[in-house]
């Protein structure tokens, strides 16, 4: 069955494989083959084509990689390429630099580098005829570079926008890409991130993740940010285990999360990529609480359950599970830190009612996933019962 079939590969396979359908549906789209317009050329030499001088991959990155399996196996994906007369002509800022002829490649500027890098004389391209505007290049490179995951996160952001320059909005920026209006959001909070996350980013720093950031980007005040940002990494650091050379401390006895997957299997990789969202949700403190607190209180579970899932999460992103201890309450905790207290428990209540309902309870599980896609990054999987309407 194609469905047990489905369920047996890994997230990430699975979210490549969609990437992949994507790009070609892309590539169709644009005129990437004579049934949508496009007039195929099989082979074309290698001096006849340049690089998309506005390509937003700054750096063709893995290229001797690819060139070695040109080596072995050949290409077996054509470029789309546009004539330089039409690119020029929609791009005149970019004339000086073009060719007088040739073909400017809109779709596989990196297959370019890696076949000069492996000594190839031709490529394979599809000539487009489709593609005669400023606005239609434009979609038609960033469709492929987005729908094939190739771009950096900051690369992707700029592409979104040099896309609302031209489109005039966000919407149709997201209805070009075949993208929902809460994918292009939670890719501009990148905008708001400080320029310390944006180094940290940008550099790979331990603890630092691309669904992080995006978290992070929500929080509009810098000294916020920068707290929850130091928090993850002391998070991360932990979860590294102790340093070289220390004893480590022996552990508190801490309640412990009883198996919600049933007979006491362990977790679906779906609830584990649930939990991992909440768990950045209330390490940035952000999110719509209001909202939240309406679903949880719909939610039935022991609450001894609710609290010990809630207090893991405060704990694994260092505000500490006394923020939901009803005996500090009174004190001086502070009450950001009591927000990050509820938000947690909040979430635990959804989360645990989902997982033990396994998406049964279709009006909740929509409102839940609805408020986890809008405040964090998670996507549902496909491996996930997804709530029907």
């Amino acid at each position: 069955m194609a469905g047990a079939q489905n369920s047996e590969l890994s997230v990430a396979e699975r979210r490549k494989r969609l990437a992949e359908k994507r790009a070609q549906e892309a590539a169709a789209a644009a005129g990437d083959g004579p049934a949508q317009g496009a007039t195929s050329a099989p082979e074309m030499p290698l001096h006849d084509l340049v690089h998309n001088p506005r390509n937003a991959r700054r750096d063709l990155e893995g290229v001797e990689g690819l060139a070695d399996t040109y080596e072995a196996a050949g290409v077996l994906q054509p470029l789309l390429v546009v004539p330089v007369e039409t690119f020029r002509a929609a791009f005149p800022e970019d004339a000086q630099g073009l060719p007088g002829a040739g073909y400017v490649v809109i779709g596989g500027n990196r297959r370019l580098a890696a076949a000069h890098h492996a000594g190839l004389a031709t490529l394979p391209v599809h000539v487009s005829a489709k593609l005669t505007t400023r606005g239609d290049i434009l979609i038609a490179a960033a469709t492929e570079n987005i729908a094939r995951e190739e771009l950096k996160p900051f690369e992707e952001l700029d592409t979104i926008e040099e896309l609302k320059a031209e489109l005039g909005t966000y919407d149709a920026v997201a209805k070009k890409l075949g993208k929902t209006g809460g994918w292009v959001s939670q890719r501009r909070r990148l905008h708001h991130l400080q320029p310390e996350i944006r180094q940290a980013l940008e550099s790979r720093t331990p603890g630092m993740t691309i669904e992080l950031a995006r978290s992070l980007g929500k929080i509009k005040d810098r000294e916020q940010q920068l707290t929850a940002w130091r928090g993850a990494q002391r998070a991360a650091e932990r979860a590294a285990g102790p340093a070289a050379g220390k004893t480590p401390k022996p552990k508190k006895a801490t309640r412990t999360v009883p198996p919600q997957g049933g007979s006491g299997e362990s977790l679906s990789g779906a609830v584990k990529a649930r939990r991992d969202a909440c768990l950045l949700a209330v390490a940035a403190g952000a999110g719509d609480l209001a909202r939240l607190s309406i679903i949880a209180a719909q939610a039935p579970v022991p609450p001894a359950d609710a609290v010990a899932l809630a207090e893991r999460w405060l704990t694994e992103s260092t505000i500490g599970p006394s923020a939901v201890n009803l005996a500090t309450l009174p004190g001086d905790e502070g009450t950001d830190r009591q927000k990050q207290g509820a938000l947690a428990l909040a979430l635990a209540h959804c989360e645990l009612h989902a997982t033990s309902t396994d998406g049964a309870d279709l009006p909740h599980a929509r409102a839940y996933i609805d408020w986890l896609e809008s405040h964090t990054d998670y996507q549902p999987t496909n491996a996930e019962p997804v709530p029907a309407a």
